[in-house]
């Protein structure tokens, strides 16, 4: 028997559609605070210039931050409920009109009577009314396309097929750290090449005198490939079946390390900013 989109998933209960909805805000928070840490660590913005709208300079990444953070609470909630996923959604990103629909009318309140910067009028104007007008759209079309992925989720009790008891550790205390990590060595990677290189391939004499440079990318690519390891094989030890009670306790230690490892680089990297 063919399975129906509408038999797959959690049935859209009051309780369930709240609980989501709820998760879904606070998935996007945790996840734009990470963001935040990597684009001040490299843009060296100094913590008194970073707020809840405006992160120093930053303009496009700042509308690709609240975006992507809106993007994947849509695309959880769509794998999570059989049905309304896209109502669910739009109520999740409701916060998030209303923060910067507050946004603009305070930099309108407050705006200078004198001219103002090119930089100042795309984050008290522009900035606010792209994400007012693109935020519920992103919503949409993210739970859309976790619908389409919602067969892979389909443990009772679960989000993304991790039990709900998890989360209350994973999204305080481990989701952020994981994603803050993840992302400054994947930037990092990319500006190696920009700081070091020449924007040119290299011929052979620049491969040779250059041999640290390209050690270093590779260094970094094994981290990288370790790292995204790490965390899938935690996410396949969370989503297993609980076993024998030595099989539990293994795998409790196992996770335990990567909160250790994850843990520490955090603190290693973001120290100074947190």
């Amino acid at each position: 028997m063919q399975i129906q989109p509408e038999q797959i998933g959690k049935k859209p209960t009051v309780r369930n559609f709240v609980l989501i909805v709820v998760f879904a805000i606070a998935l996007g928070i945790i996840l734009q605070a990470a963001i935040s840490l990597v684009i001040q660590a490299f843009m060296h913005i100094p913590s008194e210039h970073m707020s809840l709208a405006i992160w120093g300079d930053t303009f496009f990444l700042r509308i690709l931050a609240s975006l992507a953070s809106t993007a994947a609470g849509a695309f959880v909630i769509g794998t999570f409920l059989a049905s309304r996923a896209r109502t669910a959604a739009l109520v999740a990103v409701t916060p998030t009109v209303l923060f910067w629909l507050l946004a603009l009318v305070i930099g309108v309140r407050y705006a200078p009577n004198g001219g103002l910067l090119t930089l100042q009028v795309r984050q008290m104007f522009i900035m606010p009314v792209a994400l007012v007008v693109a935020s519920p759209f992103v919503a949409y079309y993210g739970a859309r396309i976790g619908e389409s992925y919602r067969a892979r989720f389909d443990r009772p009790k679960s989000v993304l097929n991790i039990r709900w008891y998890h989360w209350l550790w994973i999204l305080p205390f481990f989701l952020s750290q994981i994603v803050a990590v993840l992302l400054f060595t994947i930037v990092l990677l990319i500006r190696f090449d920009f700081t070091y290189g020449s924007g040119m391939l290299p011929g052979l004499v620049d491969f040779v005198l250059k041999f640290g440079y390209y050690l270093g990318r590779i260094v970094l690519v094994f981290v990288l490939f370790g790292l995204l390891a790490a965390v899938h094989h935690a996410h396949s030890l969370l989503t297993g079946e609980a076993g024998t009670s030595a099989g539990r306790w293994k795998k409790g230690a196992t996770v335990f390390a990567y909160v250790f490892l994850f843990h520490s680089l955090y603190l290693m990297v973001f120290g100074q900013y947190l």
